[in-house]
């Protein structure tokens, strides 16, 4: 795991430069800094050595081919064994030497041989010269990039607080960017909060040459399960489940440095944690919860699991009257605004986890994108109303498009409507279009939307930034491949089984964890926000402090009339509505105070 950067084209930066850009990075990579240069070119890489510790430094060269790469390869040793039968050789054990003798064979293809997360920037000196940059099929790692004004020259960075060190970056926040923040809990690709600034998409390839800029994207085709008496059930999705993320599992455990897993105490996570136990023994569970008696509190389930599995669990507790500074810690490394109550409790989780001496946790991210394990997948499904999209957008929206009109100042609500409307409408209206179009059922198009348009951004990029913050890889068995191919195989009847959610991981996980878990209903991993914003408590103060300002930099978009009536609404009878709103509107204020990004010439 690493963080990179590069720039390819254009006049070239000095060595100062692209110093600045690793060190505004340097948690997520601090075993070794390095860079290679070369004629009009730079790549540089952070490392954080996980796999072929003695081996491994980056960049990669062969002949006029350099690379650099941040992610795990779990395949690695048989594409190794692979290579080596066409001629190749290598020293050590790092999961990176595979990369370039793959893209000598194979071309832009070798990624669809790949398993595992990965960003990976190639410059290839043959021919004509260019840049080219991959990205996951998940879109587990991020990568940024701008052009030039002068469109001559591209740079690329992990993450956007090292982007924003090179001289030249176009530090102007896209004016609509608050109200795509607001209408989708965080900033969804591939525009980002700056106008100039894009993400790479999952499965995206971007080649750069000559001042041309092309991308194309490349999805996942679907497994073709075997199965018994030639027809699906829970019963057998369950059991190819397991076998499949035991495999994953054993390949993920396998690392150079200790290895860890989330054990939130719900039933994705507390799954893995079985497996993991099940391959490492006394294996260590983290589990994260606040000092005081909380709405949502689910330690009780992970020590639990923890007793079931027999871990080593660590306890890792809270107090919410530090909640202030650790809000002005955390914000520092969440590259654009994301309105998860959690990430506060993500942080600190990884925080923990380095402080233990772990450099790679697994999570149980991504089960329920994949096999519809929220309850607002089901309901929009059996929706047949009209505005079924309206209503379902608006359970992914940090703020409701009609508050959110009464909320904006009347310019930035003229510039909104000026541009086509609220984000979250229009976002409704193209997945009413998408399940219209009659390509998948109503299920499955909501699944794949969500996996590709708002989870890789509204969460895995907030896994990958607040856990690299610490010098933590975090690995996500639910994501590989296999797991992914499988899941777009399986029927809706199976994914969601009458009134069972998620029934095939259900199924996977009943032989391995106590059965309160399993059967018992979903609750979500979260910072109750209600219970916390209110008098008395040190967010409730916050709030007020900040956003109440006259100072305030978000008044740039909302009126402090409003803010104060939804602030007093929350004082006097503090609920989900008002919480969730000042909320949001807090993460969006710490983050402009944090950032000082440049105001649209637009607005």
């Amino acid at each position: 795991m690493c963080r990179i950067y590069g720039c390819f084209g254009g006049e070239p930066f000095g060595r100062d430069v692209l110093d600045a850009v690793a060190d505004a990075m340097r948690e997520g990579g601090p075993d070794e800094q390095t860079a290679g240069l070369g004629d009009g070119w730079a790549l540089g890489n952070n490392r954080l050595a996980i796999q072929g510790i003695a081996h491994g430094h980056q960049p990669f060269v062969r002949g006029r081919l350099t690379c650099v790469f941040n992610g795990e390869i779990y395949n690695h040793r048989r594409l190794r064994r692979e290579l080596s039968a066409h001629g190749y050789t290598f020293e050590g054990d790092c999961d990176g030497d595979v990369l370039l003798p793959l893209y000598e064979l194979y071309g832009d293809a070798f990624v669809s041989r790949l398993e595992g997360m990965f960003a990976i920037a190639v410059v290839d000196g043959r021919e004509e010269p260019c840049l080219k940059l991959f990205t996951d099929h998940a879109g587990m790692k991020s990568l940024y990039y701008y052009r030039s004004a002068d469109g001559r020259r591209l740079c690329f960075a992990s993450e956007l607080q090292a982007l924003r060190r090179f001289p030249d970056f176009p530090d102007e926040l896209d004016p609509l960017a608050v109200d795509r923040y607001l209408g989708g809990k965080a900033v969804w690709g591939p525009g980002t909060v700056y106008t100039r600034v894009h993400t790479l998409e999952p499965g995206s390839a971007l080649r750069f040459a000559a001042g041309r800029l092309s991308l194309s994207r490349t999805a996942l085709t679907g497994a073709e399960p075997d199965w018994p008496g030639g027809e699906p059930s829970v019963a057998a999705a369950g059991a190819m489940l397991d076998e499949l993320l035991r495999d994953e599992m054993s390949r993920m455990l396998d690392a150079d440095v200790p290895v860890c897993v989330i054990t939130s105490g719900g039933l994705d996570s507390s799954y893995t944690t079985a497996l993991a136990a099940h391959l490492v023994p006394d294996v260590a569970s983290f589990n994260i919860a606040y000092q005081g008696d909380w709405p949502a509190d689910e330690r009780h389930y992970a020590a639990e699991v923890a007793r079931h599995c027999g871990t080593e669990h660590h306890q890792v507790l809270l107090d919410p009257a530090g909640f202030p500074e650790l809000v002005e810690r955390f914000i520092r490394h969440l590259d654009q605004p994301n309105n998860a109550p959690h990430s506060l409790s993500t942080f600190a989780l990884f925080e923990a986890v380095h402080e233990a001496g772990f450099k790679v946790a697994l999570t149980g991210d991504g089960a329920d994108e994949l096999f519809a394990g929220y309850a607002r997948f089901v309901k929009a499904d059996r929706d047949d109303s009209t505005g079924w999209h309206r209503a379902y957008q608006g359970t992914m929206a940090a703020v409701q498009t009609e508050t959110l009109q009464a909320l904006y100042t009347p310019d930035h609500l003229a510039r909104v409507r000026a541009a086509g409307g609220h984000f979250g409408d229009r976002s409704a209206d193209e997945l009413d279009r998408l399940v219209r179009s009659g390509e998948r059922g109503k299920l499955e198009t909501l699944l794949r939307y969500d996996q590709t348009v708002r989870f890789p951004y509204y969460i895995l990029r907030r896994v990958d930034h607040l856990s690299m913050a610490h010098s933590v890889e975090a690995r996500i068995p639910f994501l590989q491949p296999s797991v992914m191919r499988f899941a777009h195989a399986l029927p809706a009847t199976v994914k969601v089984a009458g009134n069972t959610v998620k029934a095939p991981v259900a199924e996977a996980a009943r032989r391995w964890v106590p059965e309160s878990v399993v059967n018992r209903p979903k609750q979500p991993f979260t910072l109750p926000i209600a219970a916390m914003i209110r008098p008395g408590e040190a967010l409730h103060d916050m709030i007020g402090d900040l956003l109440l300002a006259p100072g305030a930099h978000c008044r740039a978009y909302v009126r402090p009339d409003a803010v104060r009536d939804l602030f007093r609404l929350q004082t006097e009878t503090p609920g989900a509505h008002a919480a969730e709103a000042l909320w949001s509107l807090l993460m969006l204020e710490t983050w402009l105070s944090a950032r000082h990004p440049k105001p649209s010439t637009t607005l």
